[in-house]
């Protein structure tokens, strides 16, 4: 690993790139380290030498995806705004800006949550792990300004499935200004048929 990280940025990020895509499109089982290799253009010898074998380097790819989904929110900057749905839009925002500059992570994500391999597992159930989000957009008094305030939860998992979803699409091509001007859209309507009527602009 020591070799890996020794590597310029720029390789690095080649290597990491052809790794989450490889891992993204196969599953963890039939992904080959020769198909990384062929896709970084880099020989096998040298995968096994930086990582030893694919499981680590599997691990390896979770925990900087985990990293990177933390690194991409300002903790700061959403407390600031005082609604739910504006804090669901500006985590959104900063997730999808940071989507563009690592585009394999997505799909290399929903990729993990369908594995079902035990020695794995730990890694993959904190990669999607929501309470991180949820911490960070969803506070107690929110609820309080839904018709129902037990929905505040079953809604926020679903605009993070939602979410997901189409930030997938990223890899994809699909236009980033019109897949978020959909999702504020979104939220306009969510917030306009949940929430209590005093709370409605």
């Amino acid at each position: 690993m020591e070799k890996f990280l020794a590597l310029s940025h720029e390789k690095q990020a080649t290597i990491r790139n052809a790794a989450l895509a490889c891992f993204a499109r196969h599953g963890y089982e039939k992904t080959s380290i020769n198909d990384i290799a062929v896709t970084a253009g880099i020989s096998k010898a040298s995968i096994f030498q930086y990582f030893g074998n694919k499981q680590t380097l599997y691990r390896y790819l979770l925990d900087f995806c985990i990293a990177q989904m933390k690194q991409a929110y300002d903790a700061d900057a959403l407390e600031k705004n005082t609604d739910f749905f504006d804090r669901v839009w500006e985590a959104s925002v900063m997730k999808v800006g940071n989507l563009k500059k690592h585009p394999h992570i997505a799909s290399f994500i929903a990729s993990a949550a369908t594995e079902s391999i035990s020695e794995l597992k730990d890694n993959i159930l904190s990669t999607t792990d929501e309470k991180f989000i949820e911490t960070l957009v969803l506070y107690e008094e929110d609820c309080q300004k839904f018709k129902r305030p037990e929905d505040a939860k079953l809604l926020l998992q679903m605009l993070m499935t939602l979410a997901w979803g189409m930030s997938v699409q990223l890899e994809s091509g699909v236009d980033y200004d019109s897949m978020m001007k959909e999702f504020r859209n979104i939220l306009d309507m969510l917030k306009h048929n949940f929430y209590k009527e005093e709370y409605l602009p």
